[in-house]
C-alpha cells in the first residue's frame, strides 16, 4: 500500500561509498503547495519541491586552474631573513618584550573601553589615508598616544603601511631611527584583535622588513648589537604576540 505522507529527507552516511536518504519530517497529505507559504508545513513542502530540481551531488564543472595561478601573487611571500647568532635575541629576552607589550596593550584596552580616561589632548586625525606626504609629516612629529588612540582599523593599517615604506629608506648597515620606532610601537599597541587578514599581511611585511634590515648589519661590529634591538623587538612582537610564529627567531 502506498503511503500518502509527504517527507522531507535528511542525508545519513552509512559508509564512505553509500549515501542513504531517510525521512526527517512528515508532512500531511492535505498540505497544499503555495507560492507564498503561511505555515511551517507549507514552507517545508515548498523547500522539498524545490530540492527535487537539484541533483543529490553537485560537481563543479568550471576550470579554475588559471584563476589559481593568478592568485599565487597574493599568497607568495618573500623569505624571512634570519639573524646572525650574535644578533639573535634569546627567548628570555623575547618573553620580557612580550610581557611589557602586553601591559601596554592592556592599558590601551582600558582607555578604549572608558573614554573618560583618555588624555585631554586626544583628537581625531583629519588625515586623508592616501595622502602619503601628510602621513610622513605626521611621523616627523614626536609620537604621542593621543595621535593613535581611537583610530579605526583601516587608518591603523594604512599608518603601518606608510611606516614600512619609510623603512625602505634605511641604508644597509643602519637601523630604524628612534622616532620611527616609537611610532611603529604605538601603532602596534593600538592594533585591534582579532586581526583582519589585511592587518596580518601588514604585520608580516613589517617583520620581514625588519629582518631584511637586520641582515645588512655587520655582525662583527659591536654597535650592531644595539642597532638590532628595535628590529628584534618588532620581529618578536609580530611573531610571538601576534602569533606569526613562522617568523620568530
Amino acid at each position: 500500500m502506498t503511503s500518502t505522507k509527504k517527507h522531507v529527507y535528511k542525508t545519513t552516511h552509512e559508509d564512505d561509498s553509500d549515501t542513504l536518504l531517510s525521512p526527517c519530517f512528515k508532512i500531511n497529505s492535505d498540505v497544499a503547495l503555495k507560492e507564498n507559504p503561511t505555515t511551517g508545513e507549507e514552507y517545508l513542502l515548498k523547500v522539498m519541491k524545490e530540492r527535487e530540481n537539484y541533483s543529490t551531488v553537485t560537481k563543479c564543472n568550471k576550470d579554475f586552474s588559471k584563476f589559481a595561478q593568478n592568485q599565487s601573487c597574493f599568497v607568495k611571500e618573500l623569505p624571512h631573513a634570519k639573524a646572525p647568532d650574535n644578533l639573535k635575541p634569546t627567548i628570555e629576552w623575547q618573553n620580557i618584550q612580550v610581557a611589557d607589550f602586553s601591559d601596554v596593550r592592556m592599558y590601551v584596552s582600558r582607555l578604549l573601553l572608558k573614554k573618560s580616561l583618555w588624555p585631554s589632548d586626544v583628537r581625531k586625525l583629519d588625515l586623508d589615508p592616501n595622502n602619503i606626504i601628510a602621513w610622513k609629516n605626521l611621523f616627523e612629529r614626536d609620537p604621542k598616544l593621543s595621535y593613535v588612540l581611537g583610530l579605526h582599523n583601516a587608518m591603523l593599517d594604512r599608518g603601518l603601511e606608510i611606516l614600512i615604506e619609510i623603512l625602505d629608506g634605511v641604508k644597509p648597515g643602519s637601523t630604524i631611527n628612534h622616532k620611527t620606532g616609537q611610532w611603529i610601537y604605538a601603532f602596534l599597541a593600538c592594533t585591534r584583535q582579532p586581526l583582519l587578514s589585511d592587518t596580518t599581511s601588514i604585520l608580516r611585511s613589517l617583520a620581514r622588513k625588519c629582518g631584511e634590515i637586520r641582515s645588512h648589519l655587520n655582525p662583527e661590529d659591536e654597535s650592531s648589537i644595539t642597532a638590532a634591538v628595535p628590529l628584534n623587538i618588532f620581529i618578536c612582537l609580530v611573531s610571538r604576540y601576534f602569533r606569526q610564529y613562522d617568523l620568530a627567531d
